[in-house]
């Protein structure tokens, strides 16, 4: 009776461990890779073969564990057990087979990372209807939108923030200005790594049930201090809607002019609005000067602190200086090259003024 017993608690004990091993498939199935990248659906596709492929593999080999631990376990202290000396055909079976296995997945595998990744005419998605500049740099990435026949990008989005129109064919164009990074949108397509000198490409193109979703992804190669807070912020949009957004920001582009880095220009401190400050400094500054010292100097009476850094300088001339030519001066303790030295092309005089007074009301 006890022997029937211990037999009952086996069973339940490896009954329980399978079903539980088996909803790691379930949960793979409910969360994988989502269908939106140009090329996504290759990926979908070679997971769920491999999760086909592996499942029934894991079974059969914990099946076949259980099955030795309840069969053979020693019953009796002083019982040799039957001495087995190997299958050799069962062995050269198992090992070709897993071979054969093995080389699909590779073959697979190859096919897909080399599907999608490049700009091609002979591509199914043959021209794309957008194309997209990212750039990666420590610790943020930058966005630029080709517009019309120009060969250099143009309209730009906040740091960090990529808008997307739906049923459209957009390639992006992905590159780096200091280290290597990682592109990755995990719910739309595979990681593309950013490489200083070199362009790599993705294609996106998405449904009109996507639209009004936001995607999140980041950096997937690690960057340095702040490589977590290096996120990517995808909003996909109604492709006539895109349009509309893209051509208010072309017109307004023509209004553009940079600050540029000369200290004699006046800015227009009298129309600075500091709520617009706030939003460009989260924009482009609040990754690495918060509150407290981290790669950049604090936030926190970094106005006085201004004020008495150069001799000669007030603090809205300091401030204007470390912002547009972050190197013109080096802080102790904080390297200048991690800052970006082009925010003077992308910010015109009204956005410079308006984040000084935001810095200046803080103190």
């Amino acid at each position: 009776m006890k022997r029937n017993l211990n037999h009952s608690w086996i069973l339940m004990a490896a009954s329980g461990v399978l079903l539980i091993a088996l909803a790691f498939p379930v949960q793979a199935l409910a969360h994988g890779p989502a269908d939106g990248g140009a090329d996504s659906d290759t990926i979908d596709d070679l997971f769920l073969i491999t999760l086909i492929i592996a499942i029934p593999i894991f079974v059969l080999v914990e099946g076949l564990i259980i099955y030795a631990i309840i069969r053979y376990r020693r019953r009796q202290a002083d019982e040799i057990p039957e001495q087995v000396h190997g299958n050799p055909p069962l062995e050269i079976a198992w090992t070709v087979i897993s071979f054969l296995i093995i080389g699909v997945l590779f073959v697979l595998t190859v096919r897909v990372l080399n599907t999608g990744y490049e700009a091609d005419a002979e591509n199914d998605e043959g021209t794309p209807d957008y194309v997209i500049e990212v750039i990666g740099y420590m610790w943020n990435w930058d966005f630029k939108y080709y517009v019309g026949d120009s060969d250099q990008p143009g309209v730009r989005t906040p740091p960090g923030t990529m808008r997307i129109p739906a049923e459209r064919a957009v390639l992006l164009e992905i590159t780096s200005t200091d280290v290597q990074h990682s592109f990755w949108l995990p719910d739309l397509a595979g990681k593309v790594d950013a490489i200083p000198g070199y362009t790599n490409t993705m294609w996106l193109q998405l449904g009109s049930d996507q639209v009004g979703e936001t995607y999140i992804g980041n950096c997937a190669e690690y960057c340095g201090t702040l490589h977590f807070d290096m996120l990517i912020e995808a909003e996909v949009m109604d492709p006539d809607e895109f349009d509309t957004w893209l051509a208010q920001e072309e017109a307004r582009l023509g209004d553009f002019i940079p600050v540029g880095t000369d200290l004699d220009t006046p800015l227009p401190f009298d129309t600075a609005d500091p709520d617009r400050g706030e939003e460009a400094y989260n924009s482009y500054c609040i990754g690495c000067h918060g509150a407290e010292d981290g790669v950049g100097p604090a936030l926190t009476g970094m106005w006085d602190r201004a004020a008495t850094r150069r001799d000669g300088y007030s603090a809205e001339r300091y401030l204007r200086e470390a912002i547009v030519d972050p190197c013109a001066y080096e802080v102790d303790g904080y390297s200048c090259t991690l800052m970006p030295d082009n925010y003077g092309e992308q910010m015109d005089a009204q956005k410079l003024a308006d984040i000084i007074e935001y810095i200046r009301q803080q103190d």
